[in-house]
Order: C-alpha cells, then sequence, then structure tokens
C-alpha cells in the first residue's frame, strides 16, 4: 500500500513540473513571430493562388465568399447550430450506461483469496416525453435561422465587395484623367511662361498657369495614393493581405434598377427579405419555447432496463434483469414552472414587437435606397450636362485667349472647371452604380455566388423546415 501511495505522488510531482516548465518556457515574443511568419505565409500562398491574373468584379467576389472572415465566421456559427440541433435530437434515442469491476479478498491469510467480477448495464429510454419534442422542434428552426442569417451576411459581404470594386474603378479612372489634365496643364505653364518672358502677358498669369500645373501634379499625386488605399481594401475585403498585389479587369456591367413602382419594390422586398424570414423563425422559435414550458405542467414516462452479472459465488443468482415503466410527474416546485411560462409567452411577444419593427425598417430601408438612386441617376445626368457646358466654355475661352481677346487667367479658369467637372462625372457615374447596388440589398435581391464546398452536406435528421 505504501508503495503504491508512493508512486502515485512521484506521478503528481512530475505532472506538476511538466505544467510549471511549460509555463517557464512559453516566449510571448517567440509565439507572436512564429504566429505572424505562418499568418503571412498563408497570405503569400492565397495571394499566389488568387491574383496571377486580372481579376473582375465577378471574381474578386468569389475570392470573398470563400476568404471573408465574417463569412467563414457565419459559417462556423451555423455549423454550432448544426451540433446543437444533433445534441436536442439525442433526446429521442436510448440512454446506455454500463459499468464493470473486479475484487479480491480474504478474510484470513492462510485462506484461498477469493477473486469474482460484477457488471451492470442501465437502458432508458422516454417514452412520453413532450419537452423533448418542442426542444427540438426550436433547435430545428434555429439551424434554419443561422442558415438564412448566413446568406444574409454573404449578401452584405456581396455589397462591400462591390462596393470597393468601384471605388477603385473610380479612384483610377479619376487618377487617368487627372494625369490628362496634369500633362495639360504643365503644357499650358510652359506657353504662358514662354509668353510672360515674352512680355504679351502679365508675369503672375504666368505664375498662375505655374501654381495650377503644380496643384493638378499634386492631385494626381494623392489619387495615385488612395489607389493604394482602396487596393489594400477591397484586398482586406477579400480575406488577403492588403500589400499583396492587384490588378482589375475593368468596368462590370452596370446593376440595373428593378423594374416598377415605389410600392411594387417594397411589397416584393416584404416578400423575400432576409430580415423578415428570420424574424419569422424567432417568432417560431419562441413559440416553441411557450410550449416547451407548457409541457412541465406533463408528467414524463420512460422505459427502463436493469441487467446485472456477478462471478460472486455468494450471490443467489448470477444475472438478474429488471425492465419496465416509470413515470415522473412534479407536482409542485414553488409555483416555478408557472413563472417559466408567462416568461415564455411574453418572450413570444416580444419576438412578435420585433418582426412588426423588422417590417417598418424594411420598407424604410427600400425608399431610401430607392430615393439615393434615383438621386444618383439625376447627378450623373446633371455632372454630364455640366462637364459639356465646361468644355465647350474652356474651348472658347482658350481659343479667344490665344487670340489675345482675353486675358491667359479667363482661360485657367475655365481650365479648372472643366477638370473639376469631368472628375465629378466621373465619380457620380459610379455612385450610381453603388446606389443600385444599395437598392439590391435593401430589397434582399443580391445575388450570392454558390457555395462549392465538399464538406456542406445535408443533414439526415434535417427534415422539411416547418413555415412559421
Amino acid at each position: 500500500m505504501r508503495t503504491d501511495r508512493s508512486i502515485v505522488f512521484l506521478a503528481s510531482l512530475i505532472a506538476v513540473a511538466g505544467l510549471a516548465s511549460g509555463c517557464a518556457s512559453f516566449d510571448p515574443r517567440r509565439a507572436r513571430g512564429e504566429q505572424t511568419a505562418e499568418f503571412t505565409a498563408r497570405l503569400d500562398r492565397l495571394a499566389a493562388a488568387e491574383l496571377s491574373r486580372p481579376l473582375s468584379l465577378d471574381d474578386c467576389i468569389q475570392i470573398a465568399m470563400a476568404n471573408n472572415y465574417e463569412a467563414r465566421k457565419a459559417d462556423l456559427d451555423r455549423e454550432l447550430y448544426r451540433i446543437g440541433k444533433n445534441v436536442a435530437f439525442t433526446a429521442f434515442l436510448p440512454n446506455v450506461a454500463a459499468s464493470a469491476g473486479y475484487q479480491s479478498y480474504a478474510r484470513d491469510p492462510r485462506v484461498t483469496e477469493r477473486r469474482f467480477g460484477a457488471a451492470d448495464v442501465n437502458i432508458g429510454l422516454p417514452i412520453f416525453m413532450p419537452s423533448s419534442w418542442f426542444l427540438y422542434a426550436a433547435a430545428r428552426q434555429g439551424y434554419a435561422a443561422s442558415g438564412i442569417a448566413a446568406h444574409y451576411v454573404r449578401q452584405g459581404i456581396v455589397l462591400e465587395t462591390t462596393v470597393r470594386y468601384y471605388d477603385l474603378l473610380a479612384q483610377r479612372e479619376t487618377a487617368a484623367a487627372l494625369e490628362s489634365q496634369a500633362e495639360a496643364a504643365r503644357a499650358q505653364a510652359d506657353r504662358a511662361r514662354g509668353l510672360a518672358d515674352e512680355g504679351l502677358i502679365a508675369v503672375w498669369e504666368g505664375d498662375a498657369a505655374r501654381q495650377q500645373a503644380e496643384a493638378r501634379a499634386a492631385e494626381l499625386n494623392r489619387a495615385r495614393r488612395q489607389i493604394a488605399v482602396l487596393r489594400g481594401e477591397l484586398l482586406r475585403t477579400m480575406g488577403l493581405s492588403p500589400l499583396a498585389p492587384l490588378e482589375i479587369a475593368g468596368a462590370a456591367p452596370a446593376p440595373v434598377r428593378p423594374e416598377g413602382a415605389l410600392e411594387d419594390l417594397v411589397l416584393r422586398a416584404l416578400e423575400i427579405h432576409p430580415q423578415l424570414t428570420l424574424a419569422d423563425r424567432q417568432v417560431v422559435i419562441h413559440e416553441r419555447r411557450a410550449r416547451q414550458a407548457f409541457t412541465e405542467f406533463l408528467p414524463v414516462v420512460s422505459l427502463f432496463a436493469t441487467g446485472s452479472w456477478t462471478g460472486n459465488d455468494l450471490a443467489a443468482h448470477a444475472s438478474n434483469w429488471v425492465a419496465g415503466f416509470k413515470g415522473a410527474w412534479t407536482l409542485f416546485d414553488g409555483l416555478a414552472n408557472v413563472a417559466r411560462y408567462r416568461a415564455a409567452r411574453v418572450e413570444r411577444r416580444q419576438s412578435e414587437l420585433a418582426r412588426e419593427s423588422a417590417f417598418l425598417s424594411v420598407i424604410v430601408q427600400v425608399i431610401a435606397a430607392d430615393a439615393a438612386a434615383r438621386d444618383a441617376a439625376d447627378a450623373v445626368r446633371l455632372s454630364r450636362e455640366a462637364y459639356a457646358v465646361a468644355a465647350a466654355r474652356f474651348a472658347d475661352r482658350d481659343a479667344k485667349a490665344r487670340e489675345g481677346l482675353l486675358p491667359l487667367s479667363d482661360a485657367l479658369e475655365a481650365r479648372a472647371a472643366m477638370d473639376l467637372a469631368q472628375v465629378e462625372w466621373i465619380r457620380a457615374q459610379y455612385r450610381e452604380r453603388i446606389a443600385l447596388a444599395n437598392l439590391e440589398l435593401a430589397m434582399g435581391l443580391t445575388l450570392v455566388p454558390e457555395k462549392k464546398d465538399p464538406s456542406d452536406r445535408s443533414d439526415p435528421t434535417d427534415q422539411t423546415e416547418e413555415k412559421p
């Protein structure tokens, strides 16, 4: 006996020493360096695999669906709900517990030592347990709701990727326009400097032309730096390193405004919007929980069977079996079950109010998104007309300035106004596309690419979901 205790004590000391040495050997800097190296290596592998060619908008969305962290988190949340649903289903399965033991003893050392073994098996199966039915029904609804939530998250990622892509395109076209403007401003500044040297124009007019050329060059440099920022934001949305090289293929087809009047758009959104579908599921879940609380007033009936075996010669029977029914009925628990049932009914009413609030929110979102899309369309039309007028005005002022009919400063002002109008027209076109993409999301129409994942298998216990 003392030997056994010594062995146990020695093993405990070894375990404690091992844990202490493990804590003492932890190096935060080394761990951070290893994690950083591993993470950057994984990002480099992704960049090498995904960014070997210019990417279209659809390519960027496909990459974001696979690598975006919010999308991956939504998939993990759904997996947890699936596991919870399967755990709830186990309430309908029999419970089996087995135990075994071995004993030896000798009352008198002069007598031969006696040894015998024993084993037990207990089996229970619920027959009438209504709370398990409603618990499983609520778990099924929760799993279905997690799928809807994951889809809605992906719709938001599609919108975010689209916005980042259009922002990058708009900035790239803006930089191209600023580059041509900077070249024209430099040429005009050189011409003005020559005219000033010859005394044909005032010195300050030459300085104004030079200052305008420098302003265009500075604005071009800012636009180029902003391209790097927007490229990094798009890469982050795609789950890639913001430092990775990225080339985009070019403009994507412009979104088409959904047909119909505002009332038609609202009705369509109320039919398919994921927020309302999620709210419906929550109402059903709380309805199941209210029914589950009501079952606390009902008895629970189950079937049981117990078997035991022993090798003890002193036992009357070597094996024994007992089977039968058993039931339990809580008659009084301090009215706690009554309070839980009332609380469940209140929570169900809260979920109904939340659905009504979501109903109104969707209507407002569609109204606001439709108004923004119409405003963006008007802005495109007006900015296009403004650019046409500014270009004609500059052509007229420039021609007259070359003939000496107008001072050069008038031509410089006209040139600056035309450049600003051109940049505004470019940006207005992409703002319209973004507004239309926002309208699609507000209506729940945003298309999500199909997920091609072999691990996404259907669950055998996932039957057709009940409609709320």
